[in-house]
């Protein structure tokens, strides 16, 4: 715009004859270079954003970088201290190694080893404040402990799953595993019309059958096409009908009842004694195993 526009513009605005100086001149070509300056950072930052985003999805191995959206919000608030900066790259660094852990833990399979309670406190730890941060230090000071342990980690699995399903007390000693258990708490009874089989059980049964196919040198199911999922499955197309019927895999037969209860009865006796090997190292006075 010439000068000439510019002082055509504020003779324009200037309506009254008395104004003079008092309404000065509006800098137009000024504010428009700042707007044109304004959008073409807000799209740099839109692609660089874009760019962490995709890059840091790619490294906890997942296909969208959750969360991100937020943290940009609560970033462009009127505090730009170095403290409040400080603040924002712990919550953006907090949030990416969570899910690298995650992906480190699955990819070395110390997952496979842990019983649900262990993973519980491993993920207690994720989403606290004392989330160790990503470093190659960090990473392989921590998987050189996970690898010195990992049996210790898979025995002590063993031992949380059985106290949880297969505990007799005397003299708050447990029994060894015998031919079959029973655990509560598995189908919930939507009155009488169906029955559905708890989250929570399906993780139990799941917890369940890992020794087992860790025992047996083969790899444990994703737990999409775990034993909990198949008798969820199976209750769910069976229907009312399905209840009360034999369920079988791989190790085990599960046969569940109105009440809630399931059964599940072993048919690998080679790797039910491999199990109370275990429990019987843990608990030396463990009583003589019940059928």
């Amino acid at each position: 715009m010439t000068q000439t526009t510019t002082r055509a513009l504020s003779a324009d605005v200037q309506t009254h004859g008395n104004a003079g100086d008092i309404i000065p001149s509006v800098p137009v070509e000024r504010i428009v270079a700042q707007r044109n300056r304004g959008v073409t950072a807000f799209m740099e930052g839109v692609a660089l954003i874009r760019e962490a985003q995709t890059t840091l999805a790619e490294a906890s191995g997942r296909s969208w970088f959750a969360g991100l959206s937020q943290i940009v919000e609560s970033s462009l608030c009127s505090d730009r201290s170095e403290q409040r900066n400080a603040a924002i790259r712990r919550r953006i660094c907090r949030i990416a190694d969570r899910d690298i852990w995650t992906r480190l833990m699955n990819e070395t399979g110390m997952f496979t080893l842990m019983s649900e309670a262990q993973r519980k406190q491993w993920d207690t730890q994720l989403y606290s404040d004392d989330c160790p941060e990503i470093t190659p230090d960090n990473v392989i000071a921590t998987f050189r402990a996970l690898n010195a342990s990992k049996g210790a980690t898979f025995e002590q699995g063993v031992i949380d799953v059985f106290r949880n399903l297969s505990w007799d007390y005397k003299t708050n000693t447990p029994c060894l595993l015998g031919k079959r258990i029973i655990i509560d708490g598995v189908l919930d009874n939507h009155r009488g019309l169906y029955f559905s089989v708890r989250t929570y059980a399906q993780s139990r049964i799941n917890d369940l059958a890992r020794p087992f196919w860790i025992l047996d040198g083969k790899n444990v199911p994703d737990f999409r096409v775990s034993e909990g999922a198949g008798l969820s499955e199976f209750i769910s197309r069976g229907g009312a009908n399905s209840v009360g019927d034999v369920f079988t895999c791989e190790y085990f037969t599960v046969r569940a009842y109105k009440k809630g209860s399931a059964h599940i009865t072993f048919t690998r006796p080679d790797l039910v004694e491999k199990v109370n090997d275990i429990i019987a190292r843990h608990y030396p006075g463990a009583l003589p195993p019940k059928v």
